[in-house]
C-alpha cells in the first residue's frame, strides 16, 4: 500500500526481496493507520485505519499496527475490531491529548489502553468500562466528530 498523493497509486506488487525491512510481517492480518493527518485541535484526530491483508506490506506512508511476529497473530476480526476501537472518539480523545501536529508516530498512542478486540468496541462500551460521567462523555464527544 502507498500514498496515492505521493506515488499516483493506493498499492503495487513488488517481489518479496525487494522489502528493506521486516519483510516476515506480510504474512500477517494487520492494520494500516496514516502516519499523518489531523492534528490533536483537528476534530478528526487521525487518518483513516484500513485492514491488511496477509501477504500485503506499506510504506512509510503508513504504521502497522499487529505486526510483531513473536507477541500476537491478530485475526482478520481481531484487525476489524482494532479498527472499530481507533474510530471510536475516546480512542481519538486519547490520541488528541499528545497529537500536537499532523504526525502520527508512535508516541501520540501512548495513553491508549490495549483493549480485548476478540469482539467489537463501541464509545458506549469503553465509556461504560472506564466509568465515565456525563460531563467526561459529553466534552470528549465536543472534541472530537464520528468517523466514517
Amino acid at each position: 500500500y502507498l500514498s496515492k498523493s505521493t506515488h499516483g497509486l493506493e498499492y503495487a506488487w513488488i517481489n518479496y526481496q525487494q522489502i528493506p525491512k521486516n519483510g516476515d510481517v506480510k504474512d500477517l492480518h494487520k492494520v494500516y493507520i496514516p502516519t499523518t493527518g489531523g492534528t490533536g485541535s483537528d476534530s478528526q484526530v487521525l487518518g483513516i485505519p484500513f485492514y491488511g491483508e496477509p501477504n500485503s506490506i506499506c510504506s512509510q506512508t503508513y504504521l502497522v499496527i499487529g505486526y510483531d511476529v513473536n507477541k500476537h497473530h491478530f485475526t482478520e476480526n481481531e484487525c476489524k475490531n482494532i479498527i472499530d476501537y481507533i474510530k471510536t472518539r475516546f480512542f481519538r480523545y486519547l490520541v488528541s491529548i499528545k497529537k500536537k501536529t499532523q504526525n502520527g508516530p508512535r508516541g501520540v498512542y501512548q495513553f491508549v489502553p490495549i483493549q480485548d478486540f476478540s469482539k467489537p468496541l463501541t464509545d458506549e462500551r469503553l465509556y461504560s468500562k472506564y466509568n465515565l460521567s456525563k460531563d467526561e462523555i459529553a466534552f470528549i464527544e465536543s472534541m472530537v466528530r464520528p468517523m466514517e
